[in-house]
């Protein structure tokens, strides 16, 4: 057990928790085979689509454009770029990023760290080995690995063999490349290439917003209305719904009026109490007061029953103006 603390992929890293299908296999070779591509070509071109993460495990990186072609991944397209080196390359690396004039925007999304070998305990010692293995991990699901190293002489001069695959084997990868990562020191380009580290920016601070003591409209919509507000008196709370053009007859409404059951409402309350005077008034739209309607009494009830068939021969239905005041409110619907 160690007791130092493993370095964090803070730059981001894709979640592997998902089935990456049938494993695919391509492979490449320094010379090409018949219409196959150059294995540097295809290097380059698995940096240049990626969009999320390009993981490199490489004993040497001295190729200047496959290292631009990471700067510009890290810089341009805000791509998450590890490369974990072999300590006694690294001297070499730091040569090759000091020609192409690195800023601190390059390193921004950029993480470069060394790696020993396994190495051998002896009696006067622990002999230290090398790190040898080459592959690299692209956005999680495409891995390269073979013996390629990325210079200019594995491309140009010697022999060498790269498979590209996808699939759930790049799962096998992943877990190799956590493990290096863990066990590896790291390295301070700002330091190395003299670049000016940026300031870190300042932590935004959350103001608490005020309590907001506003008042209810004056109109508020029924659904908007809580219990505890229910309880205010002066609560105005306005009808969405418009009661039938039929009762317009009770009210003597000859020009169709829509009003909401709030009208209705005060309607009613001026029917209850004013006097017969004014409920004339209510019934007759145009101004004029109906006749003075005397009470019946309970002998002319008879004369009304028996001379109600005469009555109704010339009308179909019976007129809401002939009808008392008790009569009157049965016609006002139910809502009210």
């Amino acid at each position: 057990m160690s007791d130092t603390e493993v370095p964090p992929l803070d730059i981001g890293w894709p979640n592997g928790a998902f089935y990456k299908g049938v494993t695919r296999v391509s492979v490449y070779t320094h010379p090409p085979k018949e219409n196959s591509p150059h294995i540097k070509e295809v290097v380059r071109r698995l940096i240049q689509e990626s969009n999320k993460l390009v993981a490199v495990v490489m004993d040497l990186l001295t190729d200047l454009l496959i290292l631009q072609d990471l700067l510009d991944a890290a810089s341009k397209r805000g791509v998450a770029v590890y490369l974990l080196l072999e300590e006694r390359g690294l001297p070499h690396f730091l040569d090759m990023c000091s020609r192409l004039h690195i800023s601190a925007q390059h390193l921004r999304s950029l993480r470069v760290r060394t790696v020993r070998g396994y190495g051998m305990a002896l009696s006067f010692g622990k002999f230290p080995g090398a790190m040898c293995s080459k592959y690299m991990l692209v956005d999680g699901d495409k891995v390269m690995f073979g013996s390629y190293s990325f210079t200019w002489t594995s491309s140009r001069m010697n022999r060498n063999t790269i498979t590209v695959m996808s699939g759930q084997v790049v799962d096998f990868f992943d877990n190799d490349f956590r493990e290096l990562y863990a066990v590896s020191d790291k390295v301070d380009l700002y330091h190395e290439l003299h670049i000016t580290k940026p300031p870190m920016p300042a932590p935004a601070v959350k103001v608490s917003a005020a309590p907001s003591n506003q008042l209810l409209p004056v109109s508020t919509s029924r659904f908007q209305v809580s219990l505890e507000d229910s309880k205010q008196v002066n609560l105005k709370v306005p009808a969405h719904k418009y009661h039938n053009p039929k009762y317009a007859l009770v009210v003597g409404n000859n020009f169709g009026l829509t009003g909401s059951l709030q009208d209705l409402t005060k309607i009613r309350e001026y029917v209850g109490q004013s006097p017969v005077s004014n409920i004339e008034k209510l019934l007759e739209p145009s101004g004029e007061q109906l006749k003075n309607v005397s009470p019946q009494t309970p002998e002319s009830k008879e004369d009304t029953n028996e001379n109600k068939g005469d009555k109704n021969k010339g009308q179909k239905n019976p007129s809401p103006f002939s009808l008392k005041k008790q009569h009157l409110e049965m016609w006002l619907p139910d809502l009210l």
